[in-house]
């Protein structure tokens, strides 16, 4: 909304890691967010709109003309000449049944400015100029403007998040209800987060969304009570599931692991589940011969667990990411390399014992890593640098936050590595002047971040 005093814009909504929050509705969906698929997309979201190119020059640079950005919410209502009922709430999702669609002869100016404001063709253009909160209101002015949004084109790579709460809605009676779905059907979506859910929730979600069967692709997780019966229910009736994540979920046990998991999955997620250890990693590993990729925290995984991947997931698998496995040693680093030596990403964030000659073993090893995350370790010094720059010719993207003891001499190994694209050695305390000054002959460095 514009300030008068100063003619300054502030976005409508502001994200948190990535998730929008979708204004409020009466069917209970209102709090519901959209997530992102891309860091790129990320920044653009809630960010003031450009003026779109299909505009022609002269309309570009008229003060006097609504632009369509956040500044407005309904300034794309206003070029339609549709203005917004007092009282009416910007709904995201659904739209009410006596909303009507205005007719070309009821809008105000000319005939060709009317039909401008309705043609599918520009507007199918126009719409991709927008976030998708910014979406979410445009879907509200009309239903032409409706029908042109709503298709599943405009929603590709956002991942609806749905709380527990926001499931139901409260009958007279006091009883519940279970939402509609059928707004999120009609976009296609085929990922969804679930938060706080029980076994029941998830049965009520497969039962009540048309796509559930077979068109969700990723299901997440987090927070929830899900247990090892309504896991497995889970992955049996979705059948179109391919990635599974699962976050502080603490009910379920390595034996709903055994019974459930399905060798559809190509990529699995799990963090902060209590009950996770290295008995799953052997179910993940036996039940999942063509996993791509595995993020995996766990704080009692050992070395063990690293030795149960078998020869087709040392093939499939290029992409691991063990974060703040504690008990993690170089024993573990020897097992995984061997186990897995496709990896193109991997991540041992956390893995405070791994020291460096466990960074040895890798770069002798993952000759095709292309990201390597050694955040929080702190046993890895200026050594583990020379190893990584003789051997990881491919590395683009290297993190080394927190490693305390990282020097100067540790940063000139670094600067001879040609395909070294970013470098992050944030509150690494003993990186000095000096030792920038190696970095500057790294002609393909494009992130380099020193924060702390």
């Amino acid at each position: 909304m514009s300030n008068p005093r100063n003619g300054d814009t502030k976005p409508p909504c502001l994200p948190r890691n990535g998730l929008v929050k979708i204004p409020t509705q009466a069917n209970g969906l209102g709090s519901a967010s959209i997530t992102k698929g891309t860091p790129a997309v990320k920044n653009r979201l809630c960010q003031p709109s450009s003026v779109p190119a299909i505009l022609s020059p002269a309309l570009a640079h008229r003060s006097d003309l609504p632009i369509p950005s956040l500044a407005s919410p309904l300034s794309l209502a206003a070029l339609a000449g549709v203005s917004s009922p007092p009282g009416a709430s910007l709904v995201g999702l659904n739209t009410s049944e006596g909303s009507e669609q205005p007719s070309p002869e009821r809008l105000p100016g000319s005939p060709s400015e009317r039909q401008l404001a309705v043609d599918e063709k520009i507007l199918n253009r126009l719409f991709w100029y927008f976030s998708a909160c910014e979406k979410c209101v445009l879907a509200q002015v009309c239903k032409a403007w409706r029908r042109v949004l709503y298709q599943p084109k405009f929603w590709v790579g956002l991942t609806p998040v749905l709380h527990t709460k926001e499931l139901y809605n409260v009958l007279p009676g006091g009883e519940k209800e279970f939402v509609s779905l059928q707004g999120f059907a009609v976009r296609g979506f085929d990922g969804f987060c679930l938060v706080g859910v029980s076994d029941l929730d998830i049965c009520e979600f497969i039962d009540n969304y048309p796509l559930s069967k077979k068109g969700v692709k990723s299901m997440s997780l987090k927070r929830s009570t899900i247990t090892d019966a309504g896991l497995e229910v889970m992955l049996e009736q979705m059948q179109g599931v391919v990635r599974l994540e699962l976050s502080g979920c603490n009910d379920f046990t390595e034996a709903g692991l055994w019974s459930s998991l399905n060798a559809r999955i190509t990529a699995l997620s799990v963090s902060d589940c209590i009950n996770v250890a290295d008995d799953a990693i052997a179910a993940i590993s036996q039940l999942l011969p063509n996993l791509t990729e595995l993020n995996l925290q766990a704080y009692h995984v050992t070395d063990t667990a690293l030795a149960y991947f078998t020869a087709k997931q040392g093939y499939t698998t290029h992409t691991l990411r063990l974060n703040s496995c504690w008990e993690i040693t170089n024993h573990g680093v020897v097992n995984m390399v061997h186990s897995l030596p496709n990896l193109s990403v991997l991540s041992l964030s956390g893995c405070s014992k791994v020291t460096d000659d466990g960074v040895e073993l890798v770069a002798e090893n993952l000759r095709k890593l292309r990201s390597l995350d050694l955040s929080w370790c702190p046993r890895i010094t200026d050594m583990a640098l020379e190893y990584i720059a003789c051997d990881l010719h491919k590395l683009e993207e290297l993190v080394l936050d927190r490693c305390v003891r990282i020097t100067d001499t540790g940063l000139s190994y670094l600067s001879t590595m040609s395909s070294l694209r970013s470098l992050y050695l944030r509150w690494c305390c003993q990186v000095q002047d000096f030792g920038l000054k190696h970095l500057l002959s790294m002609g393909s460095l494009r992130l380099l971040s020193l924060a702390g």
